[in-house]
């Protein structure tokens, strides 16, 4: 997911509270091609280094040279929804006992929002299909609405669910809260999807605004 961001610099610590081990980046190499990987959190030396350990998709070894100038991206999904991004410094990859890259600590931080209404955080069940006049024969799976707003909402699927991440993926949501009396379908499409410790959620932009749901967060 490409995310611009803005100008404004931040402290250069201040982004470690939004992560822990584990948080997944997005890593941009500075080369000719611009060649992405993605890849995890395994720690790091405020001031000092970041580590990260690459996917076993990654891109080959050769692409990674010492020296090369980077630029890491991650998404926190909180009430707001915010980018960060940071320009770095590829020090060293180390292939044992994993696949493991090494850049410098950022200096300067750069973030952004990514909405711009924020999101009440709710636990409502609620079941989501793909969309019908796209696919048909959609399944429809059962999980919980875990925040919301008029414009779009994070679903998170049961922990049962064994499907893999999904993005850009046009599906109909189907909430039902009979304390407030709501039984609605929305349209709307999959923008980001992230497995975390509760399980795969995914974060939904309706097609239109339901200004109705603000009452969701309460009802909860």
């Amino acid at each position: 997911m490409q995310v611009a961001v803005s100008s404004e610099p931040h402290d250069n610590k201040e982004w470690l509270s939004h992560v822990k081990i584990g948080q997944r980046f997005d890593v941009e190499l500075l080369d000719q091609r611009k060649s992405r990987c993605s890849c995890e959190l395994v720690g790091y030396k405020a001031g000092k280094y970041v580590l990260f350990r690459l996917d076993d998709d990654s891109l080959p070894d050769r692409f990674f040279i010492n020296g090369l100038a980077v630029v890491c991206r991650f998404l926190v999904e909180d009430s707001v929804g915010e980018c960060f991004a940071f320009k770095s410094e590829l020090l060293q990859l180390m292939r044992f006992p994993d696949k493991l890259v090494v850049i410098s600590f950022p200096v300067v931080i750069q973030r952004r929002a990514l909405r711009t209404e924020r999101r009440s955080s709710i636990f409502i069940p609620a079941s989501v299909r793909l969309n019908l006049e796209v696919v048909q024969h959609a399944r429809s799976f059962r999980g919980h609405l875990i925040d919301v707003s008029s414009g779009g909402c994070r679903f998170l699927f049961e922990p049962s669910h064994q499907g893999s991440k999904v993005n850009l993926a046009p599906v109909v949501l189907h909430i039902q809260c009979e304390k407030i009396g709501i039984d609605q379908q929305i349209k709307g499409e999959v923008r980001n999807s992230r497995v975390e410790d509760r399980g795969l959620s995914i974060g939904i932009q309706f097609n239109l605004p339901q200004l109705y749901l603000d009452k969701l967060a309460v009802a909860s």
